[in-house]
């Protein structure tokens, strides 16, 4: 079952939302499902009560942030985040409770993603941001990443130099490559201070698996 929030609105947006997800031209992989979502809108609703923001505000960007979805190898890919919150003032405008904020949410929608450059000009903002990178980080974070290099055919890391020491970062071909590239930044980039309390677990826990894998690899054959 999904988390219940305290808004009227939420069961008819998810229903909503749901359906859209259906019906999408293309297949959205493990990592930027339902689930996902969900548990971006969870953290937004704790970021935001820690820093005082409007939360269905916030909840509501959280569920609207991902409406479009390409693959990550698609050239729209870095654009998803401003094609989302142009569908997001109708999204609020038919959605009862809702209305008024559809200025906020498309806001916060619009300026969520790494890929697309945004930069939080609102408090809301900021914490749907933080959410949505919470997510990249930590087990969750681990796991998401070698799902999205799954989709698109990316291998798991070079097999002869994985951590790029000889070779230039492509994380379109090598998903351990996305660590260096992206997820190893996210912690210091958070806007709030519950996001940067929130993150520093999350970083430790990626950066244990990183050394872990570091010590897998490093075995000689013989130790197999």
């Amino acid at each position: 079952m999904p988390p219940a929030f305290p808004f009227p609105w939420f069961e008819p947006l998810l229903a909503r939302l749901r359906s859209h997800l259906s019906a999408e031209p293309f297949h959205r992989d493990a990592a930027h499902d339902l689930g996902h979502i969900l548990r971006v809108a969870r953290l937004a609703e704790r970021l935001a009560e820690q820093e005082g923001a409007d939360p269905a505000v916030c909840v509501a960007g959280a569920l609207l942030h991902d409406l479009v979805y390409r693959p990550k190898n698609h050239p729209e890919s870095p654009l998803t985040a401003q094609m989302a919150a142009a569908l997001v003032p109708r999204w609020c405008a038919e959605t009862p409770g809702l209305e008024s904020r559809a200025a906020a949410v498309s806001a916060a929608v619009a300026s969520h993603s790494w890929s697309g450059g945004g930069t939080p000009a609102t408090l809301e903002a900021a914490v749907v941001q933080d959410a949505d990178r919470l997510e990249a980080l930590g087990a969750i974070g681990v796991a998401r990443v070698f799902a999205t290099g799954a989709s698109f055919g990316a291998g798991l890391w070079h097999p002869e130099d994985p951590w790029a020491e000889h070779r230039d970062l492509d994380d379109k071909a090598w998903s351990l490559d996305h660590f260096e590239r992206k997820l190893l930044k996210l912690a210091t980039g958070m806007k709030t201070a519950a996001g940067q309390r929130l993150a520093e677990p999350r970083q430790a826990a990626m950066l244990a698996y990183l050394h872990a894998l570091r010590t897998e690899l490093g075995l000689d054959e013989s130790q197999l």
